[in-house]
């Protein structure tokens, strides 16, 4: 399936979802020199779909058993794996399990607000052309 339909297809259910009762997702943020970590807890069942980041990070499932989809594919990921999304990719989710993950940015803002801002987006339109 091309990534392009993926991409569709998160979007679809995202504008989906949008219609029904929404669960509140716990955010912890952590800040050291030039790195932002953003810690959710995401419980058993849920749903959900995350925003576009403009640059790469790394990802941590802590603890917990979610199957993501991204335009790069599906995969399955239980507690203690560590992946890195390249630029540009949204992802959608569904936790099999109480799940705790983690993202990590490199960034100087110390703002989550400012941070979400500056490094994510809901249009694929914001992003550069790929070259």
């Amino acid at each position: 399936m091309s990534d392009i339909v993926v991409r569709n297809q998160i979007l679809a259910l995202e504008a989906r979802m949008k219609s029904l009762p929404q669960v509140q997702i716990p955010v912890k943020h952590y800040f050291a020199q030039g790195v932002y970590a953003r810690e959710i807890f995401i419980p058993q069942g849920v749903v959900l779909t995350g925003l576009i980041h403009r640059q790469s990070q790394i990802n941590i499932c802590l603890k917990g058993d979610i199957s993501v989809a991204t335009d790069e594919g599906y995969r399955r990921i239980l507690g203690g794996q560590t992946l890195v999304s390249p630029a540009g990719v949204k992802r959608a989710a569904y936790a099999h399990e109480d799940t705790i993950w983690t993202t990590i940015l490199g960034t100087l803002l110390t703002d989550p607000e400012a941070i979400q801002a500056a490094l994510t987006t809901d249009l694929y339109e914001e992003l550069p052309c790929p070259s």
